[in-house]
């Protein structure tokens, strides 16, 4: 299909401009949340928009290199199925580490920035190579407030082993290594947790201070062992996931029941919107989307839970009643938000999405936030199977993913682009946000004609294809957030190439006026091995030459397996640099054998992508916060996670305010974590003009004529 639709590209590229350029006429659907607590007035910061619209010109994009090769000595290679990276200090030497996770038997990486652009893995010295577990996601955040970040890494059962959880079984059980502050680490697990040690399947991680004594707080989503997933039926079991809280004593206790963050029964329905109900044969216990009666393993022990599978969570304050919220995006089932309503002795949480109008049910992957369209609040944009069931069949059985929950209202297989209107609303505005298509690798679904004719036609951001991790940043610190996604998904075991659906990455520019430009190619960040962009930029004639992109290795079609990714400031020059991982599994090694209809195979490990952004001539800084915990023992958590901070700029004399926004997360994307330290392009200016920083305890601080160019550790101040 990408092959027909490169051949014809010369015919249909003002289509393809059109079909992204109509966005805007499309339907948005519009939702009210529950009115938020009052934001203080003397906290409020003045809202303006930059001047810049437009996209920028071909020689503007500064494309990134990837050196993961000669950053890691030539070992960037993972064998992991669900592969997470982490980007953090770990040494507090000022650089920026990283940590991978890999499969039971093959140990997890450490790296350690040695500060001249290479990295030695430190996993083993330090105690963090988790041999014994089968790793997914992990998180780093300091538990203890002794200002190193200790490091949560997840785990899930053996492939193969028939086993659940409720079995004996080896590899599932999560770890949590505090951070001693002198290069190593210790597993506390037992410690921590007791009793209570996830040993379900986790996926992603992610803490916060959610009753706002100054102690961080541990989320775990759970997904279901590899073993037991199924989609094509009537039923589609997960795991509860778990909430841990603080006890300021390097010890937590489990409270996801309580709480009511355990996860909510799945959504399943016919085709005429009755439920898919199942019943329990003994207690007449009935449930949505779950069958009780098959859901063994092999030695007859129940393996999953009536809720949904998650991919993703992440806390984010999205009301601005400065605690933290909490967003779960699970498979085949519904995006989950819970509003915080905890005070420091009894935390609550309260389900919301459905009253906002979000509950829809998708494939949601991965969680991303960030100010898209510049109006100094934030965003939330969830990854999700994209164009690609609309090229098939409708599917006509109750199923738990968004190929069938897509044909109706509550469902969908379009990413999320959650434009925050203020007050606690929340739009989807992915059909009508323009996006710039790639003359490179555009997405077929822009070809109405490779559409089947019983769909409908997406557009905008909804005409984009599957994904996995995301993140938010400023590429190239105009002042305006960029959005860049990586994922595809294949079948059982399958590696890179694999065709159910494929995606090789995407790099969104934004540009300065809420739509964005597919940059991917040109930023020389497609999640594809062997990749040839050499002189690509002067060769227009490539566009419409299906071979030539084929030698050159730009096409969907040769993606690797992406998961997780993350960014940070890896080489300190103030520019945010991304980092990806992808899953292990089977290449094919030999050709095709038309007797037999079969090709040879063999395993193969995911490599890792280390892209270093090739910089530029705008002005940054980056805000690295320090929370009065790590201090004197009062006010917020070390490292200020949950701090919401506004940026205020002028591009010169007379000029009307730019504001910017970002909160301090620990844990979201696919997996992963992207770095705390919060890094702002200014663009022109070479001073701040204000700089607020809204910290976790309720103090409110404000600094003035800051210069660029600098990362400025922030402490926060007394009470």
């Amino acid at each position: 299909m990408l092959t027909r639709l490169c051949a014809a590209l010369s015919l249909l590229i003002v289509l393809l401009w059109l079909a992204a350029g109509c966005a805007d006429a499309a339907p948005v659907a519009e939702f009210a949340a529950p009115e938020p607590a009052a934001r203080s007035t003397e906290a409020a910061p003045v809202v303006g928009r930059g001047a810049r619209t437009g996209a920028a010109p071909l020689e503007d994009i500064v494309p990134f290199t990837n050196v993961a090769d000669t950053a890691l000595g030539g070992d960037f290679q993972l064998w992991n199925d669900r592969p997470g990276v982490v980007i953090f200090d770990y040494d507090r030497d000022g650089d920026m580490d990283f940590y991978v996770t890999s499969q039971r038997g093959e140990a997890n990486r450490l790296y350690r920035n040695n500060g001249d652009a290479t990295f030695t893995d430190t996993a083993e010295q330090a105690g963090v190579d988790a041999l014994r577990g089968n790793s997914t996601g992990a998180v780093a955040c300091d538990i203890d407030n002794d200002g190193f970040q200790d490091l949560y890494v997840g785990a899930w059962g053996i492939r193969d082993d028939g086993l659940g959880f409720r079995s004996p079984q080896e590899g599932n059980a999560d770890s949590l290594f505090l951070n001693n502050g002198d290069g190593s680490f210790t597993d506390i697990t037992r410690t921590a947790f007791g009793n209570t040690v996830n040993r379900r399947s986790a996926t992603g991680i992610a803490c916060a201070d959610v009753n706002n004594d100054g102690w961080l707080d541990i989320y775990v989503g759970n997904l279901l062992d590899d073993d037991f997933r199924v989609f094509a039926d009537y039923h589609h079991p997960g795991h509860y996931n778990r909430l841990y809280l603080n006890n300021a004593d390097r010890t937590f206790t489990e409270m996801s029941i309580t709480a009511g963050v355990e996860g909510p029964q799945i959504k399943m329905a016919n085709p005429d919107g009755s439920p898919v109900i199942h019943e329990h044969p003994v207690t007449g216990t009935t449930y949505e989307g779950y069958n009780p009666n098959d859901n063994v393993d092999k030695l007859g022990s129940r393996v999953g839970d009536p809720t949904g599978q998650t991919h993703a969570v992440m806390f984010f304050d999205y009301d601005d009643d400065r605690d933290a919220d909490l967003w779960v995006a699970n498979d085949g089932d519904r995006m989950h938000l819970f509003r915080n309503d905890s005070t420091q002795d009894d935390v609550r949480f309260t389900p919301v999405s459905r009253a906002m109008g979000i509950d829809l049910v998708g494939s949601w992957m991965g969680l991303a936030v960030g100010d898209y369209d510049g109006d100094a609040d934030m965003d939330v944009f969830s990854t999700n199977v994209g164009f690609h069931p609309l090229l098939q069949d409708p599917v006509e059985k109750p199923r738990g993913n968004c190929e069938y929950s897509g044909r109706f209202r509550w469902g969908t297989c379009a990413h999320f682009l959650l434009r925050n209107d203020g007050s606690g609303r929340f739009i989807d505005a992915a059909r009508s946000t323009r996006v710039k298509p790639s003359p490179w690798l555009p997405p077929a679904s822009l070809d109405s004609s490779a559409l089947n004719s019983a769909h409908h036609v997406p557009t905008g951001l909804a005409a984009y294809d599957f994904g996995f991790g995301a993140t938010f940043f400023d590429y190239d610190n105009d002042g305006y957030q960029d959005l860049y996604w990586l994922g595809s998904t294949l079948g059982r075991g399958e590696g890179p190439g694999g065709q159910v659906f494929p995606g090789a990455g995407r790099m969104l520019r934004s540009d300065g006026n809420s739509g964005f430009e597919d940059i991917t190619v040109r930023a020389r960040l497609l999640d594809i091995s062997r990749v040839n962009y050499d002189g690509l930029e002067d060769d227009q004639a490539a566009m419409n030459d299906p071979v030539k992109l084929r030698i050159r290795r730009i096409s969907a079609g040769l993606h690797e397996n992406g998961k997780g990714v993350a960014h940070g400031d890896l080489n300190g020059d103030g520019y945010a640099d991304l980092i990806a991982t992808n899953s292990s599994g089977l290449l094919f090694s030999g050709p095709y054998d038309p007797a037999t209809g079969e090709a040879p195979t063999r395993m193969a490990p995911g490599p890792m992508f280390v892209w270093l952004n090739g910089g530029g001539g705008s002005h940054w800084l980056t805000l690295r916060l320090k929370g009065r915990m790590a201090v004197d023992g009062t006010g917020s958590n070390a490292d200020g996670i949950g701090a919401r901070v506004y940026v205020t700029t002028r591009a010169g004399a007379g000029a009307q305010p730019h504001v910017q926004v970002r909160e301090v997360l620990a844990g979201s994307s696919y997996l992963s974590m992207d770095s705390v330290d919060l890094e702002f392009g200014l663009g022109s200016a070479v001073i701040v003009a204000k700089i607020e920083i809204l910290w976790p305890s309720g103090r409110t601080q404000i600094l003035q004529g800051v210069k660029a160019g600098q990362v400025l550790e922030v402490v926060e101040p007394e009470g």
